[in-house]
């Protein structure tokens, strides 16, 4: 056993310049699809909302054009939140004391009340001031919005599915839903200029149906709202908005930090790249297999896989895998695993659509990351994944291909440092034997000097199934793909996008008819 420290994966911007920040590198390189000629100085954007609703959003994406102090009112990480369509809707402790106390319990050290000003500075690092995303700028983009492309819903029209006595909370769930889906497809047949995305406010009393019961599962309204837009079709982005965003009452975030997500985001929607990864293998390809339950089913037996396959720029595909029958009772085990055949065929279907997706180039190693154990014949006959999923990928690259299959998890093992008052550094890498170890993906960062967080991190466990890859090299991958989700702007998340990506299109899929093939480009579950 042994500790090691991974140096932070650094990042390419336009102008070839690297760094390991996404800010800084877009405040002096811009945007990296400015380097490889895929770049849109201009991101269309159609509003559907209210009036009051659209004339302020207006106006909001007119500040975006704008510089934009940080004011340091939220420092905190995305990691500690919940974000939903690329905003923060809730921070974990953000109005409880009782956080505080708990930092204090973690570090012996708590920084005192005149250290305040100190901190800043370095928050100011984690946190910049935004630039404007105009032309001007380093961002060299700017929204455009056509207005005869916009589409008004009167509000009234809402209040009175809200306020109806004879609607369960469901109900009335469903019939916004429907009427935010009519104007939709107004907004489909009517277009005056194709938009890039269509950008959609969700006024602040829709909260009352913002999760709702439906027997044993609850309903989500935004993830539904988005998988029923998905199923009308019009090839067309959706991003949703709260409206507490455009008039900042409920301020969960500084506004310089949601310009810069909320940019990132958008500009990546257009089939854009904000950066790409310089540590990684330009033919390696990177998958990832996630299940989700299926929420139409009753008896909770069936399921619905998922993968995702990306290259180091982190242009990626999403394919859904038929429904199947996971019986948790009469297998013993909770987490779904694949017969042979159906692995082959998902994994075959995969790897030969991003070889067209990446003009013929075929890669000459796939590493798989799952979140489960890998089942080979010898575990359990019957579900051969692990034999299922190499013939797949050698029957589309040939058998010379090489492969590393890796299962990565949360981990309850914690590091606690003897000195200072942050905990372990993101990037510590504890090996237990060759094939297997915790990295902590979260921690401490010295290029800000501070931690932006309040939970102890937990590491991840890492085990390679199978594969000739070394485990620190594994652990650098995923360690540089936790910093390739552009639903945000930040330094890293916690997860790599393989997996990441996967949970969020879950969230999205499990609303989907089984016979609707989904569209397969990440940024339509954005």
């Amino acid at each position: 056993m042994k500790f090691e420290l991974l140096p932070e994966p650094k990042l390419e911007f336009g102008d070839n310049f690297i760094c390991d920040d996404p800010k800084k590198g877009i405040s002096i390189g811009g945007f990296y699809s400015t380097t490889n000629q895929t770049h849109r100085s201009e991101v269309r954007v159609s509003i559907i909302g209210s009036k009051r609703n659209i004339e302020s959003l207006q106006d909001w994406l007119g500040k975006l054009s704008e510089f934009i102090e940080a004011s340091g009112e939220s420092s905190t990480d995305a990691n500690e939140a919940t974000i939903e369509d690329g905003e923060v809707v809730s921070l974990d402790g953000s109005d409880n004391d009782a956080d505080l106390a708990k930092i204090a319990d973690l570090f012996e050290d708590y920084p005192a009340q005149e250290a305040i000003a100190a901190e800043f500075t370095i928050n100011k690092r984690l946190n910049p001031d935004f630039i404007g995303f105009n032309k001007q700028s380093r961002f060299q983009s700017e929204f455009l919005n056509d207005q005869l492309n916009n589409v008004e819903i009167k509000q009234e029209l809402i209040d009175g599915i809200l306020a109806s006595k004879t609607l369960t909370l469901l109900e009335k769930s469903n019939e916004v839903i429907n009427l935010y889906s009519m104007m939709f497809s107004k907004h489909l047949e009517n277009l005056n200029t194709k938009p890039d995305i269509c950008l959609i406010i969700i006024p602040s009393n829709l909260k009352k149906i913002h999760s709702v019961s439906a027997g044993k599962y609850s309903i989500n309204f935004r993830r539904k709202l988005k998988a029923t837009l998905l199923t009308l079709g019009g090839d067309i982005p959706v991003q949703l908005i709260l409206e507490d965003t455009l008039t900042q009452k409920k301020k969960l975030q500084d506004m310089s930090m949601i310009a810069w997500n909320f940019t990132t985001a958008q500009y990546y929607k257009t089939d854009s790249i904000p950066w790409a990864l310089t540590d990684i293998d330009k033919d390696t390809c990177f998958v990832g297999i996630s299940f989700h339950s299926v929420l139409s089913d009753t008896e909770n037996l069936k399921r619905s896989s998922i993968t995702q396959a990306f290259n180091r720029e982190g242009k990626g595909l999403i394919f859904v895998g038929k429904q199947f029958v996971w019986d948790t009772n009469q297998m013993k085990v909770r987490a779904p695993h694949l017969n042979h055949d159906y692995a082959r065929d998902l994994i075959k279907s995969v790897i030969e659509t991003y070889v067209k997706q990446n003009r013929g180039l075929k890669p000459r190693r796939v590493v798989v990351h799952k979140t489960t154990d890998f089942w080979n014949s010898t575990i359990n006959k019957d579900y051969a994944e692990v034999e299922g999923i190499k013939d797949g990928i050698r029957s589309a690259l040939g058998e010379e291909v090489e492969i590393d299959l890796v299962t990565i998890k949360n981990s309850e093992i914690k590091l606690f440092r003897t000195t200072g008052k942050y905990p372990v550094a993101r990037g510590t890498l504890f090996e237990i034997d060759a094939t297997e170890g915790v990295l902590f993906t979260t921690g401490y960062i010295p290029h800000f000097e501070t931690f932006p967080g309040v939970h102890m991190p937990l590491g991840k466990s890492i085990q390679i199934f199978e594969g000739e890859s070394t485990l620190r090299n594994v652990c650098k991958e995923i360690l540089a793909l936790t910093k390739m989700n552009f639903n945000n702007c930040n330094y890293y998340d916690s997860l790599p996008i393989t997996l990441r990506f996967s949970q969020k299109v879950g969230e999205i899929i499990q609303y989907l008819p089984d016979d609707f093939e989904p569209p397969s480009k990440y940024y339509f579950y954005m």
